[in-house]
């Protein structure tokens, strides 16, 4: 079936929804470079904007989530985003807009197309925006097969195994069993053609005695493992963690706020560090001075142990090797041996700071600015005996939970401690103590480093964003009040 759109035909063969790579299996899977390139050249040859641009997201996604009793949610979900960007130019710049569209069959695809094409001819042009991108280099990437495949079988003995070493030491567990795997593409008329796709694997186990007065009382702790590929999740080592951090954590002490000198697991680390990813990192708010890089680059602003980056190309990452633009992406220095380095960039900040495009750009148009997605806290040389020793006197902190900005130039953070925290003393492991509310500097915190952990963990958390990171010790950590839960 052909649809019209001026004076050009529209068709996208039924072959492109069915088609398979994978045994000739005959449903929505990820689309192949071919597949994908093909729906969007039919779309731009249907366009009559001056410029038009077409990305493709397909995810499939299947998880378990699961209580103490049992599984209590489960889906496997697949499902395509399509966006239609499409430009006219005049005497005055650019009228831009962007349409989308939840499925890749021929109506949803031209009335997207059309819906774009009218938001474009009322839009507000723009004098300063750039052209489309031409034609990158940037390499494929490709899903990994066994997470793609990972039944509900395999993920249900996870959750089994979970839910018995919990039960065998009077704890109930909860937690989430999630493969996805994705493909992106993006294309336009300026010869931009780009595509990929990644994986990711995740368990996670929260083990408590009950209640959601648990984690006041103690007896609480949580653990997980994300990884590119199915096979790398630390399955038993996630619940042992999780399972024995509770038990630990059983009748926790009260203790005063005060600023103490911390070691952060971490998990607790990439907290902190995932609220500067566009607020401090990114060359918007380096721009409008509201970075803490503003001004700065150049200088030694932390101790010469820290060192961080932006890496899409890290193992534990295998990220998108281009961003919303199509730009290609690589390995990005942001802190080097404590040595401000640079913010990261897109096309439109690039230009207007004179730099170069780190390939951080969101889909246009948009009003955000570019923003690090794979942040890596380069690991040092600080065994787990080490960083201990390092302390002294002062809290292990596993989690931080809430963690909010209270202020961008400083990256002034506040949040709570989480899912087990205990004293040090004499650089021992010692007794559990209750959760405690932090108002903290990032650019501080990260001044005050005193040791680097010598192994790196991805780690997620509730405010959205994933960090590689190692462990930290921190002087100064301040510590404002109890939390009671």
């Amino acid at each position: 079936m052909a649809f019209g759109h001026s004076s050009r035909p529209f068709r996208l063969s039924p072959r492109v929804l069915f088609r398979s790579p994978f045994h000739g299996k005959l449903t929505l899977a990820l689309l192949d470079q071919d597949h994908a390139f093909e729906i969007g050249d039919a779309i731009v040859a249907a366009s009559t904007a001056d410029e038009t641009e077409v990305s493709i997201e397909c995810i499939e996604d299947r998880f378990v989530r699961f209580g103490h009793e049992g599984p209590t949610q489960s889906a496997d979900r697949e499902h395509y985003d399509l966006s239609v960007r499409v430009r006219f130019h005049g005497p005055d710049g650019y009228r831009e807009a962007r349409s989308t569209a939840g499925t890749i069959d021929h109506e949803s695809a031209l009335a997207a197309l059309t819906r774009a094409e009218l938001l474009a001819k009322i839009a507000t042009p723009r004098a300063d925006a750039l052209p489309l991108g031409g034609p990158v280099d940037v390499e494929g990437t490709s899903p990994s097969r066994p997470t793609q495949d990972h039944t509900f079988k395999e993920k249900a003995a996870w959750v089994g195994e979970a839910l018995k070493r919990a039960e065998a030491e009077g704890l109930l567990a909860s937690g989430l069993a999630r493969t996805t795997v994705m493909s992106r593409s993006l294309l336009n008329s300026c010869g931009r053609r780009v595509h990929g796709a990644t994986s990711r694997a995740e368990f996670a186990v929260t083990c408590t005695d009950g209640g959601a007065a648990g984690e006041a009382r103690g007896g609480s702790a949580a653990s997980s493992s994300i990884a590119c590929f199915v096979d790398q999740v630390e399955v038993d080592r996630v619940i042992e963690d999780a399972v024995g951090a509770a038990v630990a954590s059983r009748a926790p002490q009260p203790i005063d706020p005060d600023a103490w000198t911390v070691l952060l697991e971490p998990a607790a680390v990439s907290a902190l560090l995932s609220m500067a990813t566009e607020a401090g990192l990114g060359a918007r708010s380096y721009g409008e001075g509201s970075s803490f890089m503003a001004g700065h680059l150049g200088e030694r602003l932390f101790p010469e142990n820290v060192s961080l980056v932006d890496d899409p190309l890290h193992p534990a990452l295998r990220g998108w090797r281009f961003d919303g633009e199509g730009a290609a992406r690589g390995r990005t220095s942001l802190v080097d041996g404590g040595q401000l380095v640079t913010p990261v960039t897109d096309s439109r900040w690039a230009r207007k700071l004179d730099m170069p495009n780190t390939g951080h750009g969101v889909p246009q148009p948009s009003a955000q600015g570019p923003s690090a997605e794979y942040l890596v806290l380069e690991a040092g040389s600080s065994s787990r005996e080490d960083l201990l020793a390092a302390v002294g006197d002062g809290l292990l902190v596993r989690q931080l939970h809430y963690v909010n900005i209270v202020e961008p130039q400083t990256l002034a953070l506040t949040g709570m401690t989480r899912g087990g925290t205990f004293r040090i003393r004499d650089g021992q492991l010692a007794e559990p103590v209750q959760n405690l509310r932090f108002t903290q500097s990032l650019v501080e915190s990260l001044q005050n480093v005193v040791a680097v952990g010598d192994r790196a963990e991805r780690s997620g958390s509730l405010m959205g964003g994933e960090v590689v990171a190692p462990a930290l010790v921190i002087k100064g950590f301040r510590f404002t009040s109890r939390a009671e839960a």
